[in-house]
């Protein structure tokens, strides 16, 4: 009886394993094909001709196109393995539609740092070739000696007046005491006369008005947030080293040695964030750069609210030109309906949202230190931020 059955599980297996490799090919063929759904097709669409498919991933009309390729690659290269699928929203217009995104697991970085800084110093530089040189980041770069202390920059609208003097008191009252001798300059990006007059009076900073009127028109849409990475630029340029601060920030300790002195090793600190910058990038900006969505899906954006830059050929060339470069290109970091796409609340999808100067930073940072990105974060010990937290801080000064 023994002998018999061994007989049945030997025959059954033999003739069950071509179709179980028959069915396995039909599986990859089918992975690795795009199925393009006509009804899904519309010129209102993703920004340059998207189109999407029935399963599996996102494809476009032109299949040369950069964005497309990459995902073809990634399909060549990994035969094997898991695929995880991303959902894709499109909320660029008054549409929506949700597909999927998928993305072998292993989808990882590669090549050496020397690479990566190649790759995006390679980003294009869209619109902004008129203004590099005076902004200081044409390629004739000029080494100079850069202060120990950073200049703190902040800007404001009348919008967030009551914050700014909330951060102006903070900034008084814990590092002034500390560092007697600090630059502090405030950015006005569209505050009213009076309010204009309280901040030269009792800032304590030097007050300047930011000249939009020297920049590509895009900028002065305030909810496109182009003007931060050209104001730290400005500052940059002229002093040597910046400390961004959002009317946010609260510092919690007024003794930053430690602080300027990281920043002065790693070139950047900065503050982590919240969910994969691919869910927080329109799609066609990751387009624009060249750069593969598969990459940054699971990565942790972060926030442009407080960071520290200082002022060497690494930093100008890989991280500030790059930046910059798109804040003054409309179509990468802002494009026309991207201001009302910044609520990233519910989101499910791929590009659901957009980030702005903080979805490229992410970007060109994630593609930079990935393999140690945890060494330019600001430690939490020294700052809060507090939100919508206000102060009627100069009344007080009257």
């Amino acid at each position: 009886m023994k002998q018999r059955n061994q007989k049945r599980f030997i025959a059954v297996f033999v003739f069950s394993t071509p179709i179980m490799m028959l069915y396995s090919s039909y599986i990859i063929l089918q992975d690795m094909t795009t199925f393009v759904s006509p009804e899904k097709k519309s010129e209102t669409s993703f920004p340059g001709n998207y189109t999407f498919t029935t399963m599996f991933n996102l494809s476009f009309e032109n299949e040369e196109d950069e964005f497309s390729a990459a995902m073809i690659r990634h399909r060549e290269k990994n035969r094997h393995g898991h695929m995880k699928t991303y959902l894709v929203s499109d909320s660029y217009n008054t549409f929506q539609v949700n597909d999927s995104l998928s993305c072998w697991e292993d989808s990882k970085f590669k090549g050496t740092f020397e690479a990566n800084c190649n790759f995006v110093k390679k980003y294009p530089i869209g619109d902004s070739g008129p203004y590099l040189q005076e902004l200081g980041l044409a390629s004739d770069f000029v080494d100079s000696p850069n202060p120990r202390i950073p200049v703190i920059v902040t800007a404001a609208s009348s919008n967030h007046f009551l914050e700014v003097q909330a951060l102006m008191q903070n900034v008084h009252s814990v590092v002034f005491p500390k560092y007697k001798n600090v630059k502090f300059i405030f950015y006005d990006i569209g505050l009213s006369v009076n309010e204009t007059e309280m901040v030269k009076k009792h800032c304590r900073c030097e007050y300047r008005l930011f000249p939009f009127d020297k920049y590509p028109e895009h900028l002065k849409i305030l909810k496109g947030y182009t003007f931060k990475p050209l104001i730290a630029q400005i500052v940059l340029n002229q002093y040597g080293f910046v400390m961004w601060m959002d009317a946010s920030v609260r510092f919690r300790m007024g003794d930053l040695d430690s602080l300027f002195q990281m920043a002065m090793k790693d070139g950047v600190k900065i503050i982590s964030g919240g969910l994969g910058v691919g869910y927080r990038t329109d799609p066609g900006t990751l387009r624009f750069l060249g750069e593969d969505p598969c990459l940054f899906a699971d990565k942790n954006e972060i926030q442009a609210t407080f960071f520290l830059i200082y002022r060497t050929r690494f930093t100008i060339e890989t991280i500030m030109r790059p930046w910059v470069s798109c804040a003054l290109t409309s179509g990468c970091m802002y494009f026309p309906g991207s201001q009302e796409r910044i609520s990233c609340v519910n989101q499910n999808g791929l590009g659901f949202c957009h980030r702005f100067d903080q979805s490229i930073m992410s970007i060109i940072l994630w593609r930079l230190y990935h393999a140690d990105f945890g060494r330019i974060l600001i430690p939490g010990t020294f700052f809060d931020v507090q939100r919508d937290q206000t102060a009627r801080y100069f009344e007080s000064l009257e």
